[in-house]
C-alpha cells in the first residue's frame, strides 16, 4: 500500500497559476491562428500568461535563497528560468517566455513530486500519528484524538489497533510489530512491565497500558525529528558542488553572451540559458541522499545527517563494545554441573528454578526461565539473603543457592574451586547441606555478530577491536567465539577513547559500535559513531551519528553497503548531468534546438538524475549481501567442571 503525499497550500497555489497560465497561453495561440491581424491581443494573452506563471519561480528563487540543504538547490535551478523569461520579455517573445515557464514551472513540481523518498516516509510516520485512543473513563474507555493523550493516562488497546503513544503496559499480553521503528519483521512478545512505542502494531491480544510519551516526546517523534534535520544537512559532496556553481552562472553568461554576438539570434542565446539550467547537476547529490535516507529509516537504520551517510564508506576499522553489543547483555545458563550421585540436572534444575523464580535478579531469571512455570515445586519457608542468595524447602529438602561465597558461610564444602571459572557467573545450590550441582553463566552472544563480522570483511573491513571493562577471560572467549582476535580488557571509558584516539592518529577511519550509553564518550570519539538498540532510548539516539533501532548486527555491513552505492549514484548522476549539459549547449548554440525543446531537454536531463537516484528507494542490504558465503568460527570449547 503506497501513501500519498498530500498536497500543500504553496502547491495548490503554483498549480492554479500554471492552469491560469496555461489557459492564456493556448488562448493566445489560437488567437494567433484565427486572428491573426490581432497581433496585440495575442501578445497580451502570452505576456500575461508569462508574468502569472514568473510569480512562484520568482518567489521560489526568493524563499530558496534563505534556505538549508535540500532546498537549497532550488536557487540554482530558478535564477537561470528567471534570467531566460527576463530575456524572452525584454525581447518580446512573450508566447515563447511563457511556455518555456510553463514547462519549467511544471516539471518543477513533478520533480518535487518525484524526489518523495523522504517525504513518504515522513508521511507515514505523521500517518500514524494520527490515530485515536481509547483512554480510561472511570469504569469505561472514550475514544479521542492521539494528539489528547497526555503522561499517565490509562489506555486499552484491541487487537489490530496501532499504539497511540508511548507506554508500558499493565494488563494483557499481545505481539507487537515494531518494524515500522526498527525495520524488523519479526513481532516481539509483550506482557505486564513491557514497553510499547507509539506508532507499533498491536496484532493480538487486548492490552492495558499507561501512557509515558506523546507527540514529539515519543519514540516516533524523535525518529520524524531526527529524519527531517537529516534531509536538511549537507553531506561535504553537496558543498562541493556548490562551491563549484558560484562559478558556473558568469561561465553560462558568457557563452549565451557570446552565441548572440556571433550569432545574432537571441532564441539561441534564450536556448542556452534554459538548457543550461543544472538541475540534473544540482540535484544528483541531493536526490541521491534523500533517496539514502529514506531506504535507511526503513531498515532501521537512523542516519543524522547525510555527511555521516556519505563517509560511512571510508570505514577501515570497527570497534565494537562487548556488553550489549556483541552480546545481548542478558545471562543465560551455558551448563549445569552436577556433582551428586542422587540427583540428574534436569532434577536440579526443576528445583533452583522453583526457588529462583521468587526473586528478580537477572541471574535468578536465567534460571528460573529455564523451566516452565508448570513443572515448578511450590517452595516454602522461603528466605533472602540481600547479595548473597535464596533459601528455602522445597519437597522437604531444604535448599540453599547463591554465590560461593554464601554456601561457604553456611558452612556447606565446595565441591569446585571457583577461581577456576572465571569465564563464567557462578551459581551454587546445595541440598540438605551438600553442594549438589554448579550453575555455569554468561553473557548471551548476539547469534548474528560471527555473520556481520563475515559481512564486514566481504565489504573490505579487517580491523576489528573489541573494547571491554569485563576480565581478559571473558574477553578472550567473546572474541574468538565472534571471530575477533584485536581485543582489550579491564578497560575505563577513558581507556576506550584514548584507544580510538590512537587508532585515527595511525590514520584509521574509525566506526565504534556500542549500546549508547556508558559509552557515548567512545562514540563521539569514532568517526563513525553506532548506537545499538536505540528503541526507547533517547540518550542514545541523540549521543550517536547512527542509531540501529533494532538489535540486529548486520544492519553494520547494510550502512557501510548503502554507503557505498549512493556515492556511485551521485557520481553517474554528476557524469550523466554534466554531459547533458555540454550536449544540450552544443546543440542550442548551432541552433538545432529552440527555447521550448530546450525546456523539454532540461526536464529529461532532471528526470533521468532523478528515477537513477530512486533506485536507492528499493535497496535491501540483506539481500544484496545474502550472497556472501558466511562461515562462523569455531565456538571455544565448554569448560569442564570437576
Amino acid at each position: 500500500m503506497t501513501t500519498d503525499i498530500p498536497l500543500d497550500s504553496e502547491t495548490r497555489r503554483r498549480l492554479g497559476l500554471l492552469f491560469v497560465a496555461t489557459a492564456l497561453m493556448l488562448a493566445s495561440v489560437l488567437s494567433g491562428w484565427l486572428r491573426p491581424e490581432q497581433d496585440l491581443v495575442r501578445q497580451s494573452l502570452a505576456l500575461v500568461a508569462a508574468l502569472i506563471v514568473a510569480i512562484p519561480i520568482v518567489s521560489g528563487l526568493i524563499n530558496a535563497i534563505r534556505s538549508t540543504g535540500f532546498a537549497a538547490t532550488q536557487f540554482y535551478m530558478d535564477q537561470y528560468v528567471v534570467l531566460a523569461l527576463a530575456a524572452c520579455l525584454a525581447t518580446e517573445k512573450y508566447l515563447t517566455g511563457a511556455i518555456v515557464a510553463i514547462v519549467l514551472l511544471f516539471g518543477q513540481m513533478l520533480e518535487e513530486r518525484t524526489t518523495v523518498g523522504v517525504e513518504m516516509a515522513l508521511a507515514k510516520l505523521r500517518q500514524l500519528s494520527k490515530i485515536r485512543a481509547r483512554r480510561k473513563s472511570g469504569d469505561s474507555h472514550t475514544e479521542v484524538e492521539a494528539t489528547e493523550l497526555r503522561p499517565g493516562d490509562e489506555i486499552r488497546i484491541l487487537p489490530g489497533e496501532s499504539v497511540p503513544a508511548d507506554a508500558t503496559i499493565l494488563t494483557g499480553h499481545a505481539l507487537i510489530d515494531q518494524s515500522t521503528i526498527t525495520g524488523e519483521s519479526v513481532p516481539v512478545e509483550v506482557g505486564p512491565g513491557s514497553e510499547i512505542f507509539a506508532g507499533t502494531n498491536n496484532l493480538n491480544g487486548s492490552i492495558d497500558a499507561r501512557v509515558t510519551g506523546t507527540g514529539e516526546d515519543t519514540v516516533m517523534g524523535r525518529v520524524q525529528s531526527i529524519i527531517e534535520e537529516a534531509k536538511e544537512s549537507e553531506a561535504p559532496i553537496i558543498s562541493l558542488a556548490e562551491d563549484y556553481a558560484r562559478y558556473y552562472t558568469p561561465l553560462i553568461l558568457l557563452i549565451a553572451a557570446s552565441v548572440f554576438f556571433f550569432t545574432q539570434e537571441i532564441e539561441r542565446a534564450i536556448a542556452v540559458l534554459v538548457v543550461a539550467i543544472p538541475c540534473a547537476f544540482v540535484l544528483a547529490s541531493p536526490s541521491a541522499m534523500v533517496s539514502a535516507i529514506a531506504a535507511a529509516s526503513r531498515m532501521g537504520l537512523l542516519v543524522k545527517s547525510v555527511r555521516h551517510l556519505e563517509s560511512a564508506r571510508l570505514t577501515d576499522t570497527v570497534v565494537f563494545d562487548k556488553t550489549g553489543t556483541l552480546t545481548e547483555g542478558k545471562l543465560e545458563l551455558e551448563e549445569t554441573a552436577v556433582h551428586s550421585d542422587h540427583y540428574d540436572a534436569a532434577s536440579i534444575l526443576r528445583l533452583a528454578a522453583a526457588i529462583e523464580s521468587q526473586s528478580n535478579h537477572p541471574i535468578a531469571r536465567a534460571i528460573s526461565q529455564t523451566v516452565p512455570e508448570n513443572e515448578r515445586p511450590a517452595v516454602s519457608a522461603l528466605t533472602e539473603h540481600h547479595g548473597l542468595g535464596l533459601e528455602g524447602i522445597i519437597e522437604g529438602k531444604t535448599i540453599l543457592i547463591g554465590r560461593p561465597s554464601f554456601l561457604e558461610k553456611s558452612g556447606i564444602t565446595l565441591a569446585v574451586d571457583p577461581a577456576v571459572h572465571t569465564r563464567h557467573s557462578l551459581v551454587l545450590i546445595a541440598i540438605d547441606g551438600v553442594h549438589a550441582a554448579t550453575f555455569l553463566l554468561a553473557d548471551r552472544i548476539r547469534p548474528e555478530a560471527a555473520e556481520t563480522l563475515t559481512r564486514l570483511r566481504a565489504l573490505g573491513i579487517t580491523d576489528f577491536v573489541m573494547l571491554t571493562g569485563d576480565r581478559t577471560e571473558v574477553a578472550e572467549t567473546i572474541a574468538a567465539r565472534v571471530g575477533i582476535t584485536d581485543f582489550k580488557a579491564n578497560c575505563l571509558p577513558q581507556d576506550k577513547v584514548d584507544h580510538i584516539r590512537a587508532l585515527r592518529a595511525a590514520g584509521k577511519r574509525v566506526m565504534v559500535v556500542g549500546d549508547g550509553l556508558n559509552d557515548a564518550p567512545a562514540l563521539a570519539e569514532g568517526d563513525l559513531g553506532v548506537a545499538m538498540g536505540a528503541l526507547g532510548n533517547d540518550v542514545t539516539v541523540h549521543t550517536s551519528d547512527v542509531a540501529l533501532m533494532s538489535g540486529d548486527l548486520r544492519r553494520l555491513a547494510d550502512l557501510l553497503l548503502l554507503s557505498s552505492k549512493t556515492v556511485n549514484i551521485i557520481n553517474q548522476n554528476l557524469l550523466c548531468g554534466f554531459a547533458f549539459i555540454i550536449i544540450a549547449i552544443a546543440l542550442s548554440s548551432l541552433g538545432f534546438v529552440n527555447p521550448i525543446a530546450a525546456a523539454f531537454f532540461h526536464e529529461f536531463s532532471a528526470f533521468f538524475v532523478i528515477f537513477n537516484s530512486a533506485r536507492l528507494l528499493r535497496f535491501d542490504g540483506m539481500e544484496q549481501t545474502n550472497s556472501v558465503e558466511i562461515i562462523s568460527p569455531e565456538p571455544s570449547p565448554t569448560l569442564a567442571v570437576s
